[in-house]
């Protein structure tokens, strides 16, 4: 397993606790039209507190039995309100698989990408993660230029690999190699 916490120059980032699933919620509250964009049609019950209790009860799970896990990202000036998240789902054969986001209002400040180079750093050194995939929706622009800045390279196009505000989207598979960042 990882660390529960990674610290950066300016960000805190967190494997949370079951207690401030109301920060959470907030974040999404907040983010609610950028997020839906790029990300998988949500269920009905997704903008309640009970589904994000019990969502964190799954992580803390999930990050015990060693397949995953979600960091959120706070701003060490801001240690109270969540900005963001990145997790990686991690496979039994050496390879993980990135998501994040961070609130529209931080964008373009780099915290994206201070925070995903922390938890590639943690991926190969905790986990011995070989290979890192992003999974990117082709018009998010802002992704995709973080994915490469990163080392990433695309790999393949998935045909509608995820429902998007009701209906079926491509999605870009783009992978980072250890060697490519070593």
């Amino acid at each position: 397993m990882g660390p529960l916490e990674l610290i950066t120059d300016r960000l805190i980032l967190k494997v949370e606790s079951l207690e401030n699933a109301n920060k959470i919620l907030d974040l999404y509250n907040r983010n609610r039209a950028c997020f839906e964009q790029y990300e998988p049609t949500r269920p009905r019950d997704f903008y309640t507190l009970e589904y994000h209790q019990h969502m964190l009860v799954r992580e803390i799970h999930a990050y015990n039995d060693g397949n995953f896990v979600r960091y959120y990202i706070y701003k060490k000036l801001n240690p109270n309100m969540i900005i963001g998240s990145i997790n990686l789902n991690i496979h039994s054969n050496s390879i993980a698989e990135m998501g994040y986001k961070v609130d529209y209002f931080f964008h373009n400040q780099g915290i994206a990408r201070e925070a995903c180079l922390a938890v590639i750093n943690m991926a190969f050194k905790y986990y011995k993660i070989n290979q890192i995939d992003a999974r990117i929706h082709p018009t998010n622009s802002a992704s995709i230029k973080l994915a490469t800045n990163l080392g990433f390279h695309p790999v393949r196009l998935e045909k509608n690999a995820a429902n998007i505000l009701g209906t079926d989207q491509d999605l870009i598979r783009y992978s980072l190699i250890t060697s490519a960042i070593q």
